[in-house]
């Protein structure tokens, strides 16, 4: 079956054409896939080029126009509609292109054999500090507690407006999944070498994700009794805030380490990272390492029209240093910036859970409003 990005790019395409011509490549400027480096420099390298995103601007007039109106391309210029084919069949080339390495990726995962079976079942007594075993247990039931009953569950502290930390997991809960991992890493460096490739098929090179090592079930047990109602009772429902986000339906969780030096063998990429946002509407932040110096996270603003990622015009009265506790989580907004500061010494290995929203927050906002901070966009309302 086909994804529903090839489905929507496929039928846009044959809108435009009953004869399409084969996909051109990228332009000059497309961003490189290749590691992000010691400070994830590249993380954010389209947006500091300064350029208009004239590409994806016209692809969601066409998208919004033909959805509105059948004949809108017919007020186009004959060369606009050959360019708009030529950038939607880039598109489309490059949705079959994942559609195929991700599943060349089960074959890939089945092929792993895991130091720990149990962590693909986890059991809750053995991942759970007693506390927050407890407040599993009463986030199970509805309705859910409001914000101000959390500290009678949780032990929780609100490091500044919006910022959230709390004990999770044992430390040896910690220890035993970067075993895990250290272990998959060395199992992934055979493959490269024996296949002579870069990354495995449907795998990221600056981050390994739980579901590569075969941790879907880790990632869902979290997701579920931690990451979704702890961020719809701190999230979620904000009254007429703009910062709400609804219900969280998909994780995307990844752990990846810092160090002083690059141990690709030790899942080690990049020692800071520079300010950012996450593609996420929540983030949840776990510490899974103690012995590291350095590394703190600093937090910044909400990003928003007047706070560009060009000049790093980051507010200053927001800012915050947040210094991580083995086993301890910290949630925040995923639009908020933040940045990792220098490891100095030891390595500091995090798991990361991106929190989305696709059928509340994503399903009425559009992705472009804020990325380039235009005051308008094709989705605004006539």
């Amino acid at each position: 079956p086909t994804s529903p990005m090839e489905d929507l790019l496929s039928a846009m395409t044959k809108k435009l054409t009953a004869d399409p011509t084969s996909a051109k490549e990228w332009s000059a400027g497309r961003e490189a896939t290749g590691s992000q480096g010691a400070t994830g420099a590249s993380i954010n390298a389209k947006v500091l080029e300064q350029k208009a995103p004239r590409d994806m601007s016209k692809l969601l007039h066409v998208i919004y126009g033909l959805d509105q109106y059948p004949q809108y391309l017919l007020k186009w210029p004959r060369e606009d509609v050959d360019e708009t084919i030529d950038l939607l069949e880039a598109r489309l080339a490059q949705a079959k292109e994942a559609r195929d390495a991700l599943a060349a990726r089960e074959a890939y995962v089945a092929s792993y054999v895991p130091l720990d079976p149990r962590l693909r079942s986890p059991d809750p007594e053995e991942v759970l500090v007693p506390k927050a075993l407890r407040a599993v247990r009463r986030l199970a039931k509805l309705p859910l507690p409001r914000v101000d009953e959390l500290p009678d569950l949780l032990d929780i502290k609100e490091e500044a407006p919006g910022l959230y930390s709390f004990d999770l997991v044992k430390p040896e809960f910690c220890e035993r999944v970067r075993q895990e991992l250290a272990h998959y890493a060395a199992f992934r460096d055979r493959w490269r070498r024996d296949h002579d490739a870069a990354v495995p098929p449907g795998t990221l090179k600056e981050r390994l994700q739980l579901a590569d090592a075969g941790l879907a079930g880790l990632e869902t047990f979290l997701f579920e009794n931690i990451a979704k109602p702890m961020s719809k009772i701190l999230f979620g429902s904000r009254g007429d805030r703009s910062d709400a986000v609804g219900d969280v339906d998909t994780p995307h969780t990844f752990v990846i380490g810092y160090g002083a030096a690059e141990n690709v063998k030790r899942n080690v990429t990049r020692k800071a990272l520079i300010p950012h946002v996450d593609d996420a509407e929540v983030t949840m932040n776990v510490c899974l390492s103690d012995a590291f110096t350095g590394g703190g996270l600093r937090f910044h603003g909400i990003r928003s029209p007047e706070t560009t990622t060009i000049a790093y015009e980051l507010p200053k009265p927001n800012e915050c240093d947040y210094h991580h506790r083995l086993g301890r989580a910290v949630m925040h907004l995923g639009n908020r910036f933040h940045e990792v500061l220098d490891v100095t010494s030891g390595e500091r290995h995090v798991l990361i859970m991106w929190l989305r929203s696709w059928n509340n927050y994503r399903a009425s906002h559009c992705p472009c409003c804020l990325k380039f901070q235009r005051p308008y966009c094709v989705c605004s309302p006539e």
